[in-house]
């Protein structure tokens, strides 16, 4: 199944869709950063990868494609998260076309969670698992 033609426009969505072969639903994602500016633009970044069925010594599942995800907000027009913390992790995340652009919904699973709605969206990948924190 492909990527519908909404997320298709968006500038740096094929390139996430390639990275997986799909598109991702974040499940247990870690929230690295959100920036949020009265002018410019604002930016969401989370650290996902894809869990295999495979285990590891400790019974852990075998993670691969670790990526950052940057989502690159412009024109938000609402922003309503809450419980931004030390340690962010979510359920999911979704990102929709609607009338006045696109909106990004973050399902909580510890700590943040709540929708921006922003003008125009573009995403950034950064291939590879975060060098620090990025709080």
């Amino acid at each position: 199944m492909g990527m519908s033609a909404e997320l298709e426009a968006i500038n740096g969505a094929q390139e996430l869709y390639d990275w997986f072969g799909y598109w991702p639903g974040f499940h247990d994602s870690t929230v690295l950063s959100c920036e949020a500016n009265l002018t410019g633009s604002s930016s969401l970044r989370v650290h996902t990868w894809e869990a295999t069925n495979q285990v590891d010594e400790r019974g852990y599942y075998i993670q691969t494609k670790h990526v950052v995800v940057e989502f690159i907000l412009a024109d938000i027009l609402k922003l309503d998260l809450v419980g931004f913390s030390g340690q962010d992790i979510i359920f999911g995340l979704d990102l929709q076309k609607v009338e006045s652009g696109f909106k990004l919904t973050i399902d909580p699973c510890i700590n943040l969670g709540g929708e921006i709605v922003a003008g125009s969206v573009a995403i950034r990948l950064l291939p590879g698992e975060p060098t620090t924190g990025g709080k």
